[in-house]
């Protein structure tokens, strides 16, 4: 099948500003949407149904497995057992109608989306500068309590392994050269500006 659109992965440990970048990246490139994953996790105060994932029970979540209508899926933080997906169907729908689509997904995820979309897809890896500053990342936004953070921070040196499978890397040591570099990697990518961007930033 013929696709018009591109897949835009990102993927990182969690912590590393991933969703700050991408806010900034989608309110400069208005034509990029992004993808809405399904998960069993709890959803959280601020989020909501639909925008920012599709919250289902782990029984739905398995019926969709054994009808092979994901693309990827993860079991992220396996103590927590939270399952996480990407619908085959919204992607396949978004590319042939030819749309930008932005998907923030667990590492191994992401390489899985690359493997079954590679002439579709870019993949970029935002990297936090250090473990140390990782870890002062996820204790000050207060989402996870401390053994949430510890296995966080013990899956690192693993996802840092995985990320150098993805076609870019940026390391967020700051926010306006980290959505600069990423700009750099779509106006090269996927808009056909190329002015030098290199794989590794």
């Amino acid at each position: 099948m013929a696709y018009q659109g591109k897949l835009i992965i990102v993927a990182g440990p969690s912590g590393t500003g991933k969703g700050t970048i991408e806010d900034a990246i989608m309110a400069k490139f208005p034509d990029i949407q992004f993808s809405v994953s399904v998960t069993t996790r709890p959803r959280r105060d601020y989020e909501i149904e639909g925008e920012h994932y599709f919250f289902i029970t782990k029984e739905a979540f398995y019926k969709l497995i054994d009808r092979d209508e994901l693309v990827e899926w993860q079991e992220v933080y396996s103590k927590n057992g939270h399952l996480y997906g990407t619908l085959k169907s919204n992607i396949d729908a978004a590319l042939e109608q030819g749309k930008l689509v932005l998907l923030d997904i667990d590492i191994k995820g992401g390489i899985n989306v690359k493997k079954a979309y590679p002439e579709q897809s870019v993949s970029i890896f935002i990297k936090p500068p250090s473990i140390e500053a990782l870890e002062q990342r996820l204790i000050h936004r207060r989402t996870d309590n401390q053994e949430q953070i510890r296995i966080r921070l013990e899956r690192m040196p693993e996802e840092m392994e995985l990320g150098q499978q993805f076609d870019y890397q940026i390391v967020n040591t700051d926010l306006n050269k980290a959505v600069n570099a990423f700009v750099e990697i779509l106006e090269k990518e996927i808009y056909n500006i190329n002015k030098g961007a290199n794989k590794w930033v």
